[in-house]
């Protein structure tokens, strides 16, 4: 496994610590949770799961037939 050297001022480090604690996790831990989260390639499997269950949209020419034709615009 590689190790990483981060120099972070007092402040990060304070934020990272109290998030990590809040977690229930290692610094370790917490840190490649939020990486993982970022670095992320695929959707989600609650989106994937949602793939083909919404009918096609309607094409705007079909939405708009009952609408009646547009006037001409002046010119300026």
């Amino acid at each position: 496994m590689k190790q990483l050297l981060l120099d972070i001022d007092d402040i990060t480090e304070a934020k990272i610590n109290i998030c990590a604690k809040t977690a229930g996790l290692s610094i370790q831990q917490w840190l490649q949770h939020i990486i993982d989260e970022k670095t992320v390639t695929t959707w989600p499997n609650s989106i994937q799961a949602l793939a083909g269950t919404w009918q096609d949209a309607s094409l705007v020419e079909a939405l708009r037939a009952a609408e009646g034709q547009d006037i001409l615009r002046e010119d300026f």
